[in-house]
């Protein structure tokens, strides 16, 4: 696929309709800050599959997301749909060379890429384990870092994907301030500060975080 019809984002209409989603039927607020214009990166905790909708509808403008190859390939229904927003699927902890130059392409080109360093929607210990992607990407590309904290929503139990998305919940997305990697040494020991202030970043914004409606109605 060519830069002249690489998809840059969700259009203006799926966006009006996702925020009324999140919005009316997951009571969704945000705070903190507004995000910039041009190319930035942005990082968040990943609680459930409802996570990229509640982050779209928190800025206001398109965002291109990195997804795990697992479920791009399991939900072919819907894989189609994810071709149009530009999803791009990578494989958490494995090779992923061409979806990082791909990455690298999307922020260079002025967009806003998110991405969660976790790599799985609720890891038995949130935000212990952070994978190097969103530093690699930041380092080539030279974007800011913005990081988020989403709460207030039911996390992933590992077998009904889509439980999170038809529960009603009380959904928060705060953004934080951006981030610029400093100037530290090469190699592993660079990439290792990297994801720690990464981490760091986001853990911080834990404070404002909010309590999942357990009482909420199936639907």
């Amino acid at each position: 696929m060519n830069s002249s019809t690489d998809p840059c984002g969700a259009g203006v209409l799926l966006r009006a309709m996702n925020l009324f989603f999140c919005r009316n039927w997951h009571r969704l607020i945000v705070s903190g800050e507004s995000l910039p214009d041009g190319p930035v990166i942005l990082v968040s905790n990943h609680l459930c599959g409802l996570d990229p909708l509640l982050i779209q509808a928190s800025v206001n403008r398109p965002l291109r997301f990195l997804m795990a190859r697992e479920y791009y390939m399991k939900m072919w229904y819907v894989r189609r749909g994810l071709d149009l927003v530009g999803a791009i699927p990578v494989t958490p902890g494995g090779a992923n060379r061409h979806a990082v130059r791909k990455a690298i392409e999307v922020v260079r080109a002025g967009n806003a890429l998110c991405l969660f360093p976790e790599g799985a929607a609720n890891p038995p210990i949130p935000m212990h384990r952070i994978l190097p992607g969103a530093a690699l990407i930041a380092r080539e590309s030279g974007a800011p870092i913005i990081p988020l904290r989403i709460s207030g929503v039911l996390p992933f139990d590992h077998v009904h994907l889509w439980r999170s998305f038809y529960r009603r919940s009380r959904a928060q997305v705060v953004i934080g301030k951006p981030i610029t990697l400093p100037e530290v040494s090469e190699g592993r020991a660079g990439l290792h500060e990297d994801t720690a202030l990464i981490r760091h970043a986001i853990c911080e914004l834990a404070s404002f975080d909010r309590a999942p409606d357990h009482d909420a109605s199936p639907g």
